[in-house]
């Protein structure tokens, strides 16, 4: 038997060499045909869905129900990623939060992998070394500035 943490890893690389190989920003597949291919219930295909295929991860999911129902995933453009992190983001973001951000635009390709690592040490508390509240807020400059200029 195929445990949770695996199956969703090769789910998500399968969906992921799909997008690779077709010409569009997106494929369409149907929920069934998922859970068939990996032998898996529904439910595990909407768990991977909802939580490696995310806006803040680069990507969007539409879900059509019914006869005809399908699953449209889209990979965001970079204009779209930029916009939906900056409105995340707001006036503070955390240690980890900004890590994520950093995380998810290098596995975007938005960033390399050395400018992925000085920046996560830069936005970290060990370098800030200040105040919470002023560290998050000083964070959330730093990003937002980041994400304008990428």
């Amino acid at each position: 038997m195929i445990s949770m943490w695996s199956l969703a890893d090769k789910m998500e690389n399968w969906i992921k060499l799909l997008l690779e190989e077709t010409d569009e920003r997106f494929i369409k597949i149907r929920r069934s045909e998922l859970a068939r291919h990996f032998s898996c219930v529904p439910s595990q295909v909407t768990y991977v869905l909802s939580t490696r295929f995310i806006p803040e991860r680069g990507y969007r999911v539409i879900s059509r129900r019914g006869a005809g129902g399908y699953i449209r995933i889209e990979r965001l453009s970079e204009a779209d990623l930029l916009d939906r992190l900056e409105q995340q983001i707001g006036d503070t973001i955390s240690a980890q939060e900004a890590a994520e951000i950093v995380g998810n635009l290098h596995k975007a390709g938005l960033l390399g992998e050395d400018v992925a690592q000085y920046l996560g040490l830069l936005l970290s508390d060990e370098v800030l070394q200040l105040p919470e509240i002023t560290a998050n807020r000083l964070r959330a400059r730093m990003v937002v500035a980041l994400l304008t200029n990428i």
